[in-house]
């Protein structure tokens, strides 16, 4: 396989406070095709940053590395321009990323790119592995994955998508979870499109949302009610068309901390109500 950008693709960061209480980027190094936008200053003392890409998408080769550091008392929020695209690739060729992120204590990092569009016989590998301080760091970690170019028919035409996270909380495993999927190949093999569109996986649904929440002490129970769903094992908003339909849960983990699924036809149902989520515990 071959890098489009001859080397490993690398966006380093690191955020720091200042004695008024106020974030600020203090250190930041990145390579093609990253680029980060002037920082936005919020009223709380907290930032919000948009990181940015000059390349369409991932190709074949392309190989991704993260490293993200939230110092202590530090708030930051990084969001991406641009829904993510998967280009199509050979059987043997792959497109890789790793993030690591560390958050030291009273901390928060809301880590929000925008949803993942698989294209038809794409291969792509995640692995984000996340070291919380305490209690006191606050992480949110959002994943929105498009069944493919649904308008092209391209729907789970991917031939594979893996995304690994791993969350520790001080030197204790608190969160894994591997999402791995694959797809008909480009159409070659549908008994693999039927199984992710059955029952046990996507269940009909197109497109596949995950929410996690660390140290922001929220309940299940208040979560569920920001969404209307109260005491409800499941929750069905149906909208004014099928297509609008959305299907969430959500679950307290062992350490205390929130996972939400979503499951919806389209990206932005499952974004709406993410942000829902979002406002409430900032």
């Amino acid at each position: 396989m071959t890098n489009q950008f001859g080397k490993i693709s690398r966006f380093e960061l690191k955020a720091s406070c200042s004695k008024s209480g106020k974030t600020f980027i203090s250190d930041s190094f990145f390579t093609s095709p990253f680029k980060i936008m002037k920082p936005f200053q919020n009223q709380d003392g907290s930032i919000s940053l948009y990181q940015q890409t000059s390349s369409p998408g991932i190709f074949a080769g392309d190989i991704q590395e993260y490293h993200i550091l939230i110092e202590e008392n530090a708030k930051l929020e990084i969001m991406s321009q641009s829904f993510e695209k998967i280009f199509k690739m050979e059987e043997n060729e792959l497109g890789e990323r790793k993030i690591r992120l560390k958050l030291q204590k009273n901390s928060s990092l809301f880590f929000s790119p925008l949803p993942c569009i698989p294209f038809s016989e794409s291969r792509f590998r995640s692995e984000s592995k996340i070291f919380l301080a305490d209690k006191s760091s606050r992480f949110l970690y959002e994943d929105i994955l498009c069944g493919g170019r649904i308008s092209h028919g391209e729907l789970f035409d991917f031939d594979l998508y893996q995304n690994l996270i791993e969350v520790r909380r001080g030197k204790k495993l608190i969160f894994r979870d591997n999402a791995f999927f694959e797809g008909s190949k480009g159409g070659k093999n549908p008994e693999r499109k039927g199984f992710l569109q059955s029952p046990s996986v996507f269940g009909g649904f197109t497109h596949a949302g995950s929410l996690l929440l660390f140290g922001f002490e929220k309940n299940q129970w208040e979560i569920r009610k920001v969404l209307g769903l109260e005491e409800k094992l499941l929750y069905a908003q149906k909208a004014e068309s099928e297509s609008e339909r959305l299907v969430c849960e959500v679950t307290e983990t062992d350490s205390g901390d929130i996972a939400l699924r979503a499951l919806a036809y389209s990206a932005e149902e499952i974004q709406k109500s993410f942000e829902r989520v979002k406002a409430f515990i900032r």
